[in-house]
């Protein structure tokens, strides 16, 4: 296949992924997960994996990510990654990850890793373990040697599957996000939790925003996001906010809600209000893991294993109140994101 052709497919790829939203079907999540698009300028690839567990009450986590951008190199965590076109027999790109355990953050490092991607497997290192995810939708094995062994599997999720565009050519964004239940064990210690698996492509400059996810004991979820104008800004733009609750079998949305975002020693403090929905959550920091990246544009990258310390839910048109003692606990992360 030719550039130009490889650069109109990934375009039609996005247009399609900005029409699909929840109605992805299996083979389009398959494409995105095994398959390595041409990438125009400013283009970028991701692959990123996230777990939440708990242990005895604490947070457990793992992150994991395939990293890729047009261009011959870039700087990540101050150290030079070299880029190559995909080929038959694979790419190059930046693998990076970390666990933590309920006690202490361990970084897995930081590898300029080749990646081989196969009808239904990847495979790839970090700092010299294999590691490989396979499978198709909705079961999947993910391995690296002997500290991350999960199956992967469908659970009782109000969401499972969706996928996202934004297409304002020449620049224009795609993600799938996948949704299920993990088993398996992580430095050698059992592992039981949730699993969300993520495939991002498009041709965009980086940007300040905040993410975030929360999934609670009893199955509910909460997810945050937003854009914002700078490190410090209280702007934000194209803002939603998501709460599935498991409870009543019910997904409502804040469309466009009045943010309030604030860092309050250690612990990160959300409101939101839609008319008349109201959310407020105090998320308690465990850990921060963070990541810069230089090369066709500048990103600071830091990611906060949190719990929810307080959640309050506000539904005054059903005279409702949804508090934390009702979902019984969680764990999450939340992103903050800038130049």
């Amino acid at each position: 296949m030719n550039r130009e052709t490889g650069l109109l497919e990934t375009y039609s790829l996005i247009r399609d992924l900005s029409s699909t939203g929840s109605r992805v079907d299996s083979e389009l999540l398959d494409r995105m997960m095994y398959s390595a698009e041409t990438l125009p300028p400013l283009g970028k690839e991701y692959w990123w994996f996230l777990f939440f567990g708990q242990n005895n009450g604490t947070p457990v986590q793992f992150m994991q990510l395939i990293f890729r951008k047009y261009g011959k190199k870039m700087l990540f965590n101050n150290e030079e990654m070299t880029f190559r076109r995909p080929r038959k027999d694979g790419l190059k790109a930046v693998t990076a990850g970390w666990i933590y355990d309920g006690n202490g953050l361990q970084d897995l490092g930081d590898t300029n890793a080749f990646v081989e991607i196969l009808e239904n497997e990847v495979i790839t290192t970090i700092s010299e373990r294999k590691m490989t995810f396979a499978g198709k939708y909705p079961q999947y094995k993910l391995k690296i040697e002997d500290i991350v062994d999960l199956d992967i599997t469908k659970g009782e999720h109000l969401i499972t599957r969706e996928a996202y565009g934004v297409f304002l050519p020449p620049f224009g964004m795609g993600w799938v996000n996948i949704f299920l239940d993990a088993r398996g064990t992580l430095l050698g210690n059992p592992f039981e939790g949730t699993a969300h698996l993520q495939k991002v492509v498009g041709a965009t400059i980086f940007g300040p925003f905040h993410w975030g996810r929360v999934v609670f004991k009893n199955g509910s979820s909460v997810t945050l996001f937003c854009l914002k104008t700078g490190k410090n800004s209280k702007t934000y733009l194209r803002k939603s906010l998501t709460f599935c609750d498991s409870e009543s079998g019910t997904i409502i949305k804040l469309t466009n809600p009045n943010l309030e975002i604030v860092k309050e020693g250690d612990t990160w403090v959300i409101n939101g209000r839609d008319g008349e929905k109201e959310l407020e959550i105090v998320l308690k920091i465990y850990a921060t893991k963070q990541y810069s990246m230089k090369g066709g544009g500048s990103q600071q990258y830091i990611e906060y294993v949190v719990a929810p310390q307080e959640f309050r839910f506000r539904l005054k048109a059903e005279n409702r109140v949804i508090t934390l003692c009702d979902l019984g606990g969680g764990v999450g992360t939340f992103e903050d994101a800038f130049w």
